[in-house]
């Protein structure tokens, strides 16, 4: 059996605090996994007790309860939100929608490796922009910024943690749109940060814009799979 080029070479990209734990004796220090030291609310496991006794029903596909609270929550209309089995799936859920075979996108380095591995899974054409702080490098990256393609951005930084302000995040997105590309904002670590109102979450009418959000980070619940 044949499989395509793309699918044949596909790999996983690994990460996360398990690996330490594995390990406890080791001198490396795991920052992959920045989940909210102070573990999840109490209202979660009340919630988990209760959600015990409907295990065995299908859940809502279209996960509309969530979505209407995700909405108060964040102030963006429920239609404009999905949600997926953690911040990963709806990675590659966005690149099997939107990214087409040689498709041009742009993606700083270092950063979290999914968005390669997607794009990669979709036959997409990247080019990758090395630098440590997007911010002084931002007049060179808006330049390389492809037309009738896709931009990926993790802000707040992993692994390096820097945060790129709104201002400048703004400017990318104007430049981008001027040349029909996408922008896709991984923003999971934002609320985890001294400003998250450098959230892009208020500008949602641009629209060349999506944002990634998740649960892991905020609320200490990795191991529930949230993203939306």
């Amino acid at each position: 059996m044949k499989f395509a080029k793309n699918i044949a070479s596909h790999v996983s990209v690994p990460h996360g605090g398990i690996y330490s734990i594995e390990n406890p004796n080791s001198t490396i220090v795991d920052f992959s996994s920045n989940v909210n030291p102070l573990g999840f609310p109490v209202s979660v496991k009340k919630l988990l007790k209760t959600g015990l006794q409907k295990i065995s029903v299908y859940p809502d596909h279209n996960s509309t309860r969530l979505r209407e609270h995700l909405s108060k929550y964040t102030k963006v209309p429920i239609d404009n939100i999905v949600i997926g089995n953690g911040a990963t799936e709806i990675i590659y859920n966005f690149c099997q929608a939107v990214i087409a075979k040689n498709m041009p996108i742009l993606i700083p380095v270092p950063t979290f490796g999914e968005y390669e591995s997607a794009v990669n899974l979709c036959g997409g054409k990247i080019e990758f922009f090395k630098t440590m702080n997007l911010n002084n490098d931002i007049f060179n990256f808006i330049k390389k910024i492809p037309k009738n393609g896709c931009v990926f951005i993790c802000n707040p930084n992993n692994p390096t943690g820097i945060i790129t302000p709104k201002d400048v995040m703004l400017q990318i997105l104007r430049a981008a749109k001027s040349r029909s590309t996408l922008v896709f904002v991984d923003e999971c670590f934002m609320e985890l940060t001294q400003n998250p109102k450098q959230s892009l979450i208020d500008h949602m009418n641009i629209g060349n814009l999506f944002i990634l959000q998740s649960l892991t980070k905020s609320f200490g619940l990795a191991g529930l799979r949230v993203g939306y």
